[in-house]
């Protein structure tokens, strides 16, 4: 693999870390947030799983030896600033949380789609991202549902 191929695919891995970190602090914000104990569950549910995918992508880097970035995006924190004051707007409706969470599991699937299709990826690391293009886009279901039931 050229350097130029080495340092594309050490870029694609850091986006996919630093959206998996956005999105792990979004759910524990999420978690704490809401009311419903069905929601905090699942929210702190996937923040966990989040947090075990972030650390994954942190190994491929480490093993690339690049030094992973685990400080998240200054648009993610802006994101959960928004999140809080919906929140607030809307007397603690539940509905507005999920319709966020939502929004931010379209803009991960973007991404994971994007470096999939970017080419910037070895074959060892499709599996990786094949598994979690799949659990974000069941994500997305799941969320239009209740997005759809609300």
């Amino acid at each position: 693999m050229n350097p130029t191929t080495i340092l594309q695919e050490a870029d694609a891995l850091q986006e996919i870390l630093t959206r998996y970190v956005d999105s792990r602090d979004g759910y524990k914000q999420a978690a704490e947030t809401v009311t419903d104990e069905g929601l905090t569950r699942t929210f702190h549910h996937i923040a966990e799983r989040r947090d075990r995918i972030a650390g994954r992508v942190a190994e491929l880097l480490h093993a690339d030896g690049r030094q992973p970035d685990t400080s998240g995006s200054a648009e993610a924190g802006v994101h959960r600033w928004w999140i809080r004051m919906r929140d607030k707007l809307s007397d603690h409706d539940s509905s507005t949380v999920v319709e966020e969470c939502l929004r931010g599991e379209k803009e991960l699937s973007r991404t994971l789609h994007s470096v999939a299709e970017s080419g910037n990826l070895t074959a060892d690391h499709a599996p990786l991202i094949a598994d979690a293009i799949s659990e974000v886009d069941l994500a997305i279901r799941a969320f239009e549902l209740m997005v759809d039931d609300a």
